[in-house]
């Protein structure tokens, strides 16, 4: 779930879902839906948001196969 690996990327680095929020430009809102598996984001969004982890798509989907 990419949910899992935005959170596991998130607590490596420190960062909260508010700065999460606030580095991709987007509300806290769509990220604590994102988080906790109530919305699936679109391709943009979620291009955001690996920009303000500084993380690729592939490196965030990677994370998935990941135990």
């Amino acid at each position: 779930m990419m949910a899992a690996s935005i959170k596991r990327i998130c607590r490596q680095r420190g960062i909260s879902p508010y700065v999460l929020a606030k580095k991709a430009g987007i509300s806290t809102s769509s990220i604590s839906y994102l988080l906790n598996g109530r919305t699936r984001p679109q391709v943009y969004t979620v291009l955001l948001i690996c920009n303000a982890l500084g993380v690729t798509i592939g490196e965030l989907f990677d994370g998935e196969n990941r135990k």
